[in-house]
């Protein structure tokens, strides 16, 4: 059988997570914010880093509460974590028909409707309670309470249900990381308004998302923090915000040189023959292409060979690049995609802004035919 770091061998282009920069940033976050409470957003393989090893991490330096968007994801990180103080949030909307799922597994769901927590009450077993957050929408607009009266009613009716109990009461924040800071202000004011006025304790709330933890630290509670990109080291606000401080980017993405050649004048490389050799030069072809998420797209973007920078050319296939060369070098030589090379940097911002597109859809997109190795 071949084992994950086997298939470097077999086909030799990888991610390299660095998991003490993701416990550094948590640190980070949790002494710049002062909050007590770190929930670790770890939905979506954690953002592309590998779920298990990154939640695993975290826990070594505290981390007892997670958040992750589906049910799959929350029971397979309830296995991990079998026997552990470990709190399990589902954001988004969840299916009430898997409240028996949601129970066995100790996952909290993210209610936003007196239906569901109806529905829900009728399906849970004698003996058994689920515990539940709270969505208030404050102008996300995908899901929540969205008024202080509807507000008032689900709380109601969780502490009148001895199968129900409160564990968290939370807003997203739709503008936190972008210039339009009136609705990021009017979203507060909202949440602050309507969570006061019902009377929900303050030890429930946790509002700060990574850019209101970042941006507006001081303007909210913060006693809590639910952080998900700042956790793996990239700028939620790129290219628009910068950092206040120094973040430590948690994901290198590399690959080996598979062939090399050198192109006469006139000869071209790849699908349409869009580039055409002007003189004589080397070129490489790397093991990487669209179906790993490295973007149609990136033709032309810069790439580092040796310490310094090359280009990818022609178009970008489903299993395979090509790259320009200053001279020849051998087949098995490194070549940076997303990280550091001698003094030269190619960051998961800049991956993200030459596709004209976020640091977060870029790093979710790499595919499973990419081995992340730890470190």
């Amino acid at each position: 059988m071949i084992k994950e770091n086997d298939l470097l061998l077999t086909r030799p282009s990888w991610i390299t997570v660095n998991l003490d920069a993701i416990k550094q940033n948590a640190q980070t976050m949790l002494k710049y914010t002062g909050a007590k409470r770190l929930i670790g957003v770890v939905k979506a393989n954690a953002y592309g880093h590998g779920d298990l090893a990154v939640s695993e991490a975290l826990y070594e330096v505290g981390v007892r509460d997670f958040a992750v968007a589906t049910i799959d994801e929350g029971v397979r990180l309830r296995q991990s974590f079998i026997n552990k103080d470990v709190r399990i949030i589902l954001l988004g909307v969840q299916d009430v028909s898997q409240v028996s799922v949601m129970v066995s597994n100790q996952l909290e769901p993210a209610v936003g409707t007196l239906t569901w927590l109806q529905e829900a009450v009728s399906m849970i077993p004698a003996g058994e309670n689920l515990a539940l957050q709270l969505a208030v929408d404050t102008g996300m607009g995908r899901m929540g309470v969205n008024s202080e009266s509807e507000l008032k009613r689900l709380y109601e009716f969780i502490n009148a249900n001895d199968k129900l109990f409160l564990s968290g009461v939370f807003t997203h924040f739709a503008t936190a990381d972008d210039g339009n800071q009136n609705y990021y202000h009017s979203q507060v004011q909202k949440f602050n308004k309507w969570v006061q006025a019902v009377g929900i304790p303050r030890k429930f709330w946790h509002l700060a998302n990574s850019g209101s933890a970042l941006w507006h630290t001081r303007e909210i509670d913060t006693n809590t923090i639910r952080v998900g990109s700042v956790l793996y080291g990239f700028n939620p606000g790129a290219p628009l915000l910068s950092l206040p401080m120094a973040l430590k980017p948690a994901l290198t993405l590399k690959s080996k040189i598979g062939s090399v050649h050198q192109l006469q004048a006139g000869e071209s490389v790849s699908y349409g023959a869009t580039y055409t050799a002007q003189v004589p030069q080397w070129v490489a072809t790397l093991p990487i292409g669209y179906a790993d998420g490295y973007l149609r797209r990136m033709t032309g973007m810069k790439v580092l060979v040796d310490g310094h920078i090359e280009h990818v050319i022609g178009r970008v296939t489903m299993d395979q690049i090509v790259i320009t060369l200053a001279h020849q070098y051998p087949v098995g030589q490194e070549v940076t995609l997303i990280g550091r090379d001698g003094d030269e940097e190619i960051t998961i911002e800049d991956f993200a802004h030459y596709a004209d597109t976020i640091p977060h859809e870029i790093v979710t997109i790499f595919g499973s035919r990419l081995p992340r190795v730890y470190e």
